[in-house]
């Protein structure tokens, strides 16, 4: 039977480890072996900050030029025939291979020492602060758990988490949910800087930014990994030489284990499959073979950021976080991407608001409690944490009034009998005594109430018909193909429509045809003359003034005639309160700087509301306030979205704008979303056929 993969690389690894050894006299060190491992991390998205170059300092010269004298001297002495030393000569070749190792770790220690330097230093300008409880307890070269406890975390000074624990277990899929703002990619940011202990045989790839624009194509990018290749066979051939200089079974154990976990990398890695793999990827994201030959400069940032989530997915790190890594795909991709991530079997980190997305990938869900600056752990997907936190939550609030009741009525005791008779007196201060005692060691928390939001838009009064059509329209951009070809659409006050279709296909075009933002082609769009349309566009933020406060834009540039409590109470209606309504929007979250768009919006009074993609920014508290505004909203809709939840409780009619066309779909959106997957098996089926 031939030997296995690894079996056959284990032996030629070793093969030449030995005659190396043999040829050297076993006095090698590879000095480039922290060099190659920091070129692997690299690779793996630590970035260029994390490539060090790395030098032989004076002590590893000395313990390098001792060992090989000492290597030298026991080789002539065994060649005069000197018995009577080689004890002697023994124990000097072995301090010598010790404090070679002893300057390798030192050396390691140093440069590691060095990355995290450097990773808590952009933090610091970040100004993000760490701090944890030291662990006694050794991280083993084989753990792959994560284990902190009494983490705290705190932004610009502001507190995010407070003494938390930070438990994260290899082979799970953890869903990272919060309200908007609370913190959650500042966390993630912090735990893929490893400002906490983390097992260093764990990589970590943190996508959190689009692919840079460049010359070389967007197959290249996904798939070029030649530089791990070589950082990966230097470290094999380091940890091989070590090998074959220590007799310590533990040692060598680890030795050997570290090289399996290099090997399988290596196999992930295979240059004979790695262009194949990566073309599936990129098809899955929506990608087409002339696409994938393009360069990377030649794609939008939406585009490139399928490309970093690709190349990502290729590399297959031990340690992926992803920050909302659907915002920025069409329905299509959102289907492959969770099936694709369902089978991760490594760690899987990653913020997203989407619950279909999350009930199909997740093992277990994070939640970030704002209240408490607590991270809660719950076992299963998010319907399943709805339900036990549901159920959790009733059992705490039974415990919470329980004792909320005793306290209100030993306080009652206290005031009434503290001042009566001796013994009344004695008894209150007994109770008073138990009472602080029970303070003491902890009251039952109560429970965080997810936060409810009151978003409206006023009634702008009723249009006769037509109010917005298209007729025998054909449209496309300059010096391109005709997206749509002879189409005719509608839309009136009572519309609930949800647009649907790859990226590319013209949902956003359509859109800004119906705005007047593009003129047809051919044929004509005919809208009311008292028509008053509102757009929430994926570029949300352009309408606002980032330099300004939410009161001072509102009180300048939208409500000028209103006075500040009126303001105040519209922002607080959005969940845009507090201390938010003050500080500058350029420095607030995506999420609050929508509901701020929404509130803006709101003013407008329109009668037709065209939203794209109203979900990428929003947490699930903001989507179901969003999904209750538009169905009290008495004007037509528009939505483009892959959010199965928004979707499911407004749209009425699911139309594809695919093939130059407009079709309405039969079926809600689960059907639709059904019909999608097989679309894509068939996709995936074909491409497989065609090589």
């Amino acid at each position: 039977m031939p030997p296995s993969g690894h079996a056959a690389k284990r032996a030629a690894k070793a093969e030449f480890a030995l005659n190396k050894a043999l040829d050297t006299g076993g006095d090698s060190i590879d000095a480039e072996a922290d060099m190659a491992n920091a070129s692997r991390d690299a690779a793996m998205g630590k970035g260029e900050l994390d490539l060090f170059e790395k030098k032989m300092t004076k002590e590893e010269k000395k313990a390098a030029a001792a060992a090989k004298r000492a290597a030298k001297k026991a080789e002539k002495d065994a060649a005069k025939g000197m018995p009577a030393k080689e004890e002697k000569v023994v124990d000097k070749a072995a301090e010598a291979v010790a404090a070679m190792e002893l300057a390798n770790e030192m050396a390691n220690a140093t440069s590691e020492e060095a990355k995290r330097e450097l990773a808590l230093e952009q933090l610091n300008k970040d100004h993000i602060q760490v701090t944890y409880a030291a662990n006694k307890r050794k991280i083993a070269a084989t753990d792959k758990d994560i284990n902190v406890q009494d983490v705290a975390i705190t932004f610009h000074g502001k507190a995010l988490v407070e003494d938390t624990e930070i438990v994260i277990n290899y082979g799970n899929r953890y869903g990272f949910i919060g309200n908007n703002g609370c913190g959650k990619s500042t966390i993630m940011k912090a735990i893929a800087a490893r400002a906490i202990p983390i097992p260093d045989n764990l990589d970590i790839y943190f996508l959190n930014s689009e692919y840079p624009a460049t010359d070389i194509s967007a197959l290249q990018a996904v798939f070029e990994s030649d530089d791990e290749v070589a950082a990966l066979n230097a470290q094999a051939e380091a940890l091989n030489n070590m090998m074959a200089e220590v007799e310590d079974d533990d040692q060598i154990g680890d030795i050997q284990t570290r090289l399996e976990g290099i090997y399988e990398r290596l196999d992930d890695l295979d240059v004979n499959t790695a262009e194949t793999r990566a073309t599936s990827i990129l098809f899955g994201l929506g990608f087409t073979t002339q696409m994938m030959q393009q360069p990377t400069k030649s794609f939008s940032g939406g585009w490139r950021m399928r490309v970093a989530l690709a190349r990502a997915l290729f590399l297959k790190p031990e340690f992926l976080l992803l920050d909302e890594p659907t915002n920025h795909l069409d329905m299509e991709a959102v289907l492959w991407l969770e099936d694709y991530l369902s089978n991760w079997n490594k760690i899987l980190f990653f913020v997203c608001h989407s619950q279909d997305f999350m009930n199909g990938v997740c093992t277990h869900i994070v939640r970030l409690d704002e209240t408490y600056k607590k991270l809660r752990y719950y076992a299963g997907n998010y319907d399943t944490y709805v339900n036990t936190r549901r159920d959790n939550d009733k059992v705490q609030w039974a415990a919470y009034n329980a004792e909320q009741r005793d306290i209100a009525e030993v306080k009652e005791f206290i005031a009434r009998f503290g001042h009566g008779t001796v013994k009344m007196i004695r008894q209150a201060q007994s109770r008073e005594k138990l009472l602080a005692q029970k303070i003491e060691k902890g009251l039952v928390e109560k429970p965080e109430a997810p936060p409810q939001y009151d978003w409206s838009f006023p009634d702008a009064g009723q249009l006769p018909m037509p109010v917005l059509a298209i007729e025998s329209l054909s449209f496309h951009y300059p010096n391109s193909a005709d997206l749509y070809t002879n189409v005719d659409f509608g839309i009136d006050l009572q519309s609930r429509i949800c647009l649907v279709g790859p990226n590319g296909a013209g949902k956003t075009t359509l859109v800004k045809l119906l705005c007047d933002d593009l003129q047809a082609t051919k044929g004509q769009v005919k809208r009311h003359s008292h028509l008053k349309i509102s757009r929430f566009t994926q570029h949300f933020e352009d309408v606002l003034d980032l330099e300004m406060t939410p009161m001072d834009f509102f009180k300048l540039k939208i409500m000028p005639t209103a006075t500040i409590e009126q303001i105040r109470t519209l922002l607080a209606r959005y969940g845009c309160s507090g201390d938010k309504q003050t500080q500058i929007m350029g420095q607030q979250s995506a999420g609050q700087k929508a509901r701020i768009v929404f509130a803006k919006m709101a003013q407008d009074k329109p009668h037709i509301l065209m939203l794209d993609e109203p979900t990428n920014p929003l947490d699930m508290e903001s989507i179901d306030a969003l999904a209750r505004c538009l169905n009290s909203f008495k004007g037509g809709i528009i939505i483009i979205s892959h959010d199965m939840r928004l979707i499911s409780q407004v749209a009425k009619d699911i139309y594809i704008c695919d093939d130059k066309k407009i079709e309405r779909f039969t079926g809600d959106i689960m059907k639709f979303k059904l019909h999608q997957k097989k679309v894509n098996a068939r996709k995936a089926m074909a491409q497989h056929k065609n090589g």
